[in-house]
């Protein structure tokens, strides 16, 4: 049962949503690791429903709460500069009508 918007959600959020905000972003440098963030450890425990970029370096996977069912998308993006590389990542929750638009959409290569 996703809890996508505030009217999807429930009164409660399991575990690993309550430690997710509806956006999450991290950002990456190479040498810079002093600046560097990272998602929250929850993320990490969401699973892959789809991934919707095959063979791409930049990922773009739908994303699923095991406890909930929630659905988020996430997605890197990177540059790379001279003195290395800088990696951008993104997680947000999506509702359930944008959950079943990446369900029914085709991966792309």
């Amino acid at each position: 049962m996703p809890h996508q918007s505030e009217k999807d959600a429930p009164d409660e959020p399991c575990s690993i949503c309550s430690q997710l905000l509806d956006e999450e972003y991290a950002f990456q440098k190479y040498a810079h690791e002093e600046d560097n963030t990272y998602l929250p450890g929850a993320a990490g425990r969401l699973t892959v429903v789809k991934d919707l970029q095959l063979y791409s370096g930049r990922k773009l996977l739908l994303q699923q709460c095991p406890e909930c069912g929630a659905y988020y998308l996430y997605r890197t993006d990177y540059e790379y500069l001279v003195d290395g590389s800088e990696d951008e990542e993104f997680l947000t929750r999506l509702t359930k009508a944008e959950a079943a638009e990446y369900l029914n959409r085709p991966a792309l290569s």
